[in-house]
């Protein structure tokens, strides 16, 4: 029977506390334990870390299976694989132990795919929505009956792949807004070297560690988007430092992050007396801006412990309290005893033997060479390490209240929703610069002051609860704001804008729909060779009904459509086959010269017995192409038979094998 689980050490929330935030928390107190993720009741993952670095990850979802990561890796080929599958079926197994088992794979390749795997398991996490919840263990293993040994990774490049991937933008506002036009450089402690940068990001990494930039500066060389997610990640790493411009020199010291590594790293010290750590330095530039509360509730677990002055991380009743900076109280200094913990019996969840378990891991599994074995006993964090100060959510008033989703919209959420119906209707039809409310030769500095302020405005995790039926449309505004400030803040993407500006075209509605034709024209192309093999091929029938939805306008396509239309059963009398020609007349109205709905209308007035109209549609064709043998066929055979336009030959194959064989020419151009 297993046990039951422990009460939880500590809780939150992605709203109050971004999973890459959570991440840097366990790493700076190198925490050993387990995290659980979870959308109301549902568990949707469970990871396990030790001194910081993340082990092991089970999501909900069968997914990042390790045989099929080896093979991405070129480490196992596909045969192998399926030979390992058959071989578990009789002998279950881990699927890594059985590839070693039959000699496909080496001690060093396992190695690399668990933590493959463990990456991009961590990877999937930073996708999960706000409103996901988190549990953490403290000094517990909840995945000891779960797949092999844990395997500890260099959680630094995972973490900037991340946040790079999915940023958290209200958070990289929020903090790019409090820094303004102050400086930043490299912190002496940085280790920019092991977050695997791309050729770019690392030549700006490097030039932060020989002179201090502004944001502008880093945006202009990366872009808008990736250059601001850039210097957040870099804030929330403490890999940066504030630089008083008129000084010349930092704000204050950033003191390092306490994570393993195989290089020298300086241990971690008391933040000095003059400021805490960058992020909360970068809080006191805002005085006037309210004091930060935590409201979110943890579970007893002893007098001393610290890690409750993280947000998100859950704090005792009056850890906290209204204060008046910005700036939040880190807890007094505490000593803090080893823990004393029993090993639980193996296919149970149960504290961590660290000492043990951490030395039988590294046996085990192969780390990272940037990552050394760990200790073999976890040590308290100290005191004064500094922790992030997120803005939270007020605390909800007392007394029964409904919630929002079923109260009443007031007059003032109304007006809101109306706002932002209109504002996302009117914003494709509009260019970068419309969209900015700035002139067409607004500088860098007056582009990146529109941006920030609407991003205030119509950042959709700044919308009430009131009003999520509208988060996807506030969400399409932001997204063409972001866009803009993007292309306009890149000197090649301006340049190239301003030229598409004066041709035409510049909006994203008008984007749309050259896409949409480009996408149309080569879709067809496909339907035009489906139908040369089989005229009564479904999936080209599919396909030129959905060019159609794509470019209506043109006759060609609609053409096509009602040729194919005409031959199904319930359309083959002669009442529906002149129905047909009258969309055929359209697609001659929409371009006089539209060769196919000639040829076709002739094959339809044929069928309905009008000789002589179906002839002119026929000469009409020819005319139009030469090469259209079909049609010059049957004008042919009309005046092989004294030209009178009564006489026109039944036709000797079906109307499919005919149109078939006019396809089949008119490839052979």
């Amino acid at each position: 029977m297993q046990a039951p689980l422990p009460a939880s050490t500590a809780s939150g929330s992605f709203v109050k506390t971004p999973f890459p935030h959570l991440l840097v928390y366990a790493l700076e107190r190198r925490l050993s334990g387990t995290f659980e993720l979870s959308r109301g009741a549902l568990n949707v993952a469970t990871f396990l870390v030790i001194n910081g670095c993340p082990a092991k990850v089970r999501l909900s979802e069968q997914a990042y299976f390790l045989g099929q990561l080896l093979v991405e890796l070129g480490m196992l080929q596909p045969d192998q694989l399926s030979a390992s599958h058959e071989r578990m079926q009789g002998q279950p197994a881990l699927q890594g132990q059985t590839l070693l088992a039959m000699g496909v794979i080496d001690q060093a390749s396992l190695d690399a795919g668990l933590r493959a795997q463990v990456e991009r398991k961590l990877e999937f996490l930073f996708g999960l929505p706000t409103e996901t919840t988190f549990a953490y263990y403290d000094n517990v293993d909840l995945l000891q009956a779960y797949g092999g040994p844990p395997t500890p990774i260099d959680p630094f490049p995972v973490l900037w792949r991340g946040v790079r991937e999915t940023p958290a933008w209200e958070h990289v506002d929020a903090t790019l807004r409090r820094v303004g036009s102050t400086m930043v450089r490299a912190a002496q402690s940085a280790q920019l070297q092991r977050f695997g940068f791309s050729p770019q990001e690392a030549e700006v990494a490097q030039l932060l560690q020989t002179r201090p930039l502004r944001v502008l500066d880093v945006t202009t060389m990366l872009g808008a988007s990736v250059g601001q997610v850039f210097l957040y990640f870099l804030m929330i790493m403490k890999q940066v430092e504030l630089v008083d411009p008129a000084a010349g020199r930092a704000a204050a010291p950033t003191p390092p992050l306490h994570v393993p590594s195989s290089s020298s790293m300086p241990a971690v010290s008391a933040a000095p007396s003059t400021g805490q750590a960058f992020a909360r330095v970068q809080l006191t530039r805002q005085a006037a801006r309210p004091g930060m509360i935590v409201e979110e509730v943890v579970a007893s677990v002893g007098a001393h412990d610290e890690r409750v002055s993280s947000p998100g991380m859950a704090a005792p009743a009056g850890a906290f309290s209204n204060v008046a900076s910005p700036i939040s109280v880190p807890p007094a200094p505490v000593s803090v005893p080893p823990p004393v913990i029993q090993e639980a019996p193996a296919p149970a969840a149960g504290p961590l033997d660290l000492g043990s378990m951490i030395a039988t891991t590294i046996q085990q599994s192969s780390l990272p060479p940037s990552i050394p074995a760990p200790p073999p006993s976890i040590h308290p964090p100290p005191a004064n390490v500094p922790t992030f100060a997120m803005e939270d959510a007020p605390p909800p008033s007392s007394g029964s209240v409904p919630p929002a989703s079923v109260r009443p919209l007031t007059a003032e959420q109304n007006a809101l929703k109306a706002k932002i119906i209109e504002r996302a209707d009117q914003i494709t039809g509009q260019n970068y610069f419309q969209m900015l409310g700035i002139d067409q030769d607004a500088m860098p500095d007056a582009v990146q002051k529109a941006f920030f302020g609407l991003a205030k405005v119509w950042h959709p995790d700044r919308l009430p609860p009131a009003l999520v039926d509208v988060k996807d449309a506030c969400n399409k505004v932001f997204t063409h704001l972001t866009e803009a400030h993007a292309t306009l803040m890149d000197p090649t993407k301006r340049s190239d804008y301003m030229k598409l500006l004066r041709e035409g075209g510049a909006t994203p509605e008008d984007q749309a729909k050259i896409q949409a034709i480009l996408e149309a024209a080569t879709e067809f192309q496909k339907a035009e060779f489906l139908l040369k093999r089989n005229m009564n091929d479904p999936q080209a029938y599919e396909i030129v009904k959905r060019c159609v939805s794509l470019d209506d306008q043109q006759a060609d396509y609609l053409a096509t459509l009602a040729w194919l239309d005409a031959q199904k059963p319930e359309w083959l009398s002669r009442e529906k086959t002149l129905e047909k020609t009258i969309i055929l007349d359209r697609c001659i109205v929409k371009n006089p010269n539209c060769e196919r709905a000639y040829y076709y209308r002739g094959l339809l007035f044929k069928r309905a017995d009008e000789q002589s109209r179906a002839l002119k549609d026929f000469k009409r064709a020819a005319e139009l192409n030469p090469r259209n043998l079909d049609a010059m066929r049957e004008v042919r055979l009309h005046n092989m038979r004294g030209g009178n336009p009564n006489t026109l030959p039944p036709p000797k194959q079906s109307p499919q094998e005919k149109v078939g064989g006019f396809f089949g020419k008119l490839f052979k151009k």
